[in-house]
């Protein structure tokens, strides 16, 4: 429902577009709304609004409405505006059109569902935006009535998975497959003039199962003090670098805390050991070449289980 026909369409604010300017009576308290919408040919929000203001204009002369729907109603034989009973009206439209449902009865068209329909793609195309998807609702009502919807919950489930990845793997180890060292060793280098890259890929500050950036830098302790983290706390920590050259203790290790399920219950492993385990199988393995892996494997037989805390 407009307001009237002066305020129906404003001033263009900007090529291509104009402002609708309507009354949303469920909207109580905030009624009155401005939209602003394509305006061109009669496929945009803008031409249709004036291609029917155009071929209303005739009738406006008889009845006096600031409606913009003004028709000729067959039921009562009389000009209506306002469109009363829109139940009826939907029906008798998809019965018409021959419009039925998986039984081959006339389909029960509920408009809200289309809209719903609508504003999920609108959701898809401002990728989730919401200053620029709640369009005529406030931002909480388009996010619990719109974006919470069941079509959109693959979509929702799938960023926070992706987002509780991405913030596990920045909190992880960096972990450099052999064709990524000599690059990781130039940006490093040039970046930060960091002359220990060398030093650090070399082997010279290794621990069991990493080399270690600042073992007297631990994000889990004091600065100057040695890390106190027990030694697979390196597969949870950024200062750790693990290459190809640590993979035999990395593989000796899994063995290690699959071994350990023999002797604890399934809360107690998962406790102490389920990070260190999904760590190491969903982000360190897959990182490296299967020849590298298979050699680790051969390498590891018969290599003691034996860990050393401070780096030399």
């Amino acid at each position: 429902m407009l307001q009237d026909t002066n305020d129906r369409l404003s001033p263009e604010p900007g090529p291509g577009t104009i402002e609708i300017a309507y009354v949303k009576r469920r909207a109580r308290g905030a009624e009155h709304k401005h939209r602003r919408v394509r305006d061109g040919g009669i496929g945009t929000p803008g031409g249709l609004v004036r291609n029917l203001i155009e071929v209303t204009a005739f009738t406006r002369q008889s009845v006096s409405s600031d409606c913009l729907w003004l028709y000729y109603y067959t039921g009562r034989k009389q000009l209506r505006a306002g469109i009363g009973h829109p139940h009826q009206l939907v029906d008798r439209w998809t019965a018409g059109h021959g419009i039925v449902d998986d039984d081959g009865e006339p389909h029960r068209l509920v408009l809200s569902r289309p809209r719903k329909t609508h504003k999920a793609l609108w959701y898809l195309k401002t990728e989730g935006h919401m200053a620029r998807f709640a369009i005529g609702h406030t931002p909480e009502i388009a996010a619990c009535h719109y974006a919470d919807i069941p079509s959109l919950r693959p979509l929702h489930e799938a960023t926070v998975a992706e987002a509780f990845s991405e913030v596990a793997a920045a909190a992880g180890p960096i972990v450099l497959a052999p064709d990524d060292q000599d690059s990781w060793r130039l940006s490093e280098a040039a970046s930060e003039g960091n002359s220990d890259v060398d030093v650090l890929l070399d082997g010279e500050q290794d621990v069991w199962l990493a080399a270690c950036l600042g073992f007297d830098r631990s994000p889990f302790g004091d600065g100057g003090a040695p890390c106190p983290q027990p030694f697979w706390g390196c597969l949870e920590c950024r200062n750790a670098v693990i290459t190809a050259r640590k993979m035999p203790a990395i593989i000796a290790f899994l063995r290690f805390i699959k071994e350990q399920r023999a002797g604890l219950s399934a809360a107690d492993w998962a406790m102490k050991f389920g990070r260190a385990h999904d760590r190491i199988v969903g982000q360190v393995l897959p990182a490296f070449p299967e020849s590298v892996i298979a050699e680790a494997v051969a390498r590891r037989r018969g290599m003691p289980f034996i860990c050393r805390r401070r780096p030399g």
